[in-house]
């Protein structure tokens, strides 16, 4: 039966939330999803962001509606927020490392910020099938964290919050050798602290200038950069937010209509119906009814 809300869990299967600003945990694949016939169903960590390592094996993965299917040597970014489930072939080799938004939130104030950030607004795939050697750089770093997990050492919180650091730059270096964007360092900020805002403002349904005067920048300088980055006007990214959200409450949740709709701050659930409609090309109901399809 389909819940009220969509799950939320500490780590997966464990609704009570660790309130510890630095907590990081770190397990084996085989070991969270062998006696759940290696299936992880949908979920989502309100404070929690995830990185899945894997080594070889092969995975069919859902992040919010899109599903992807990897094989060999992948790291898989999961921001807090976003749905996702997985179903993972037998002896999967890989880790799972979650922490606590706190501990990275640390990093903003410094010299990591730049490397670290850019992983943090929206879930990706990281490719390292042609890159053995990076990720040979990479796994080492992954069984130091393990280790550090499971003994208690002087320094171990300190020595830990390092290696995930070090893990995340090295992320990030091949995030960034995937990536084919061209701009600058100013814009790259810009853009990041763009999808930020959307994040923390869709449901207020903020305008484009509101955005902009946030960033101090003009409304169309911002949406140069929002189209030069993500080829997507900034109206468009936070409907594009707001759709996404409508979509992963139809699909995960029993709530209303008429419910969901309030809760993305619409005052008009007929306007949410038609703004779905034109968004999406069906109304929201005929939606939940064609996405009624057994998961990954």
């Amino acid at each position: 039966m389909k819940q009220s809300t969509i799950p939320h869990f500490g780590l997966y299967g464990e609704s009570s939330w660790i309130n510890d600003p630095e907590f990081f945990h770190i397990e084996d694949i085989e070991y969270r999803s062998s006696d759940l016939g290696w299936k992880i169903t949908p979920h989502r960590h309100a404070q929690l962001f995830q990185i899945l390592i894997l080594k070889s094996g092969e995975v069919k993965v859902q992040l919010d509606e899109k599903q992807h299917k990897l094989q060999g040597a992948w790291a898989i970014i999961v921001p807090a927020g976003v749905v996702h489930g997985f179903r993972f072939a037998p002896d999967t080799d890989g880790r799972v490392i979650s922490i606590a938004e706190p501990l990275l939130e640390e990093t903003h104030q410094e010299k990591a910020t730049s490397f670290i950030k850019p992983l943090l607004s929206q879930p990706c795939y990281i490719d390292f099938n042609g890159h053995r050697n990076l990720f040979s750089e990479l796994w080492p770093l992954i069984q130091q964290l393990e280790s550090e997990s499971t003994r208690i050492r002087e320094g171990r919180a300190l020595m830990s919050e390092y290696l995930i650091k070090a893990i995340l730059i090295l992320l990030y270096r091949q995030f960034r050798h995937d990536s084919n964007n061209t701009t600058n360092k100013t814009e790259t900020s810009h853009a990041h602290q763009l999808k930020e805002l959307i994040e923390a403002h869709y449901r207020e349904h903020w305008t484009s200038h509101q955005y902009a005067d946030a960033l101090s920048i003009s409304t169309s300088r911002l949406n140069r950069l929002s189209k030069t980055t993500f080829n997507q006007s900034v109206l468009d990214l936070i409907h594009d937010r707001v759709l996404l959200e409508a979509k992963r409450s139809l699909i995960y949740t029993a709530r209303s209509v008429e419910e969901i709709s309030y809760d993305l701050g619409f005052k008009d659930p007929g306007y949410f119906s038609r703004f779905f409609k034109r968004s999406a090309g069906v109304p929201p109901g005929k939606f939940r009814v064609l996405s009624n399809q057994p998961s990954i």
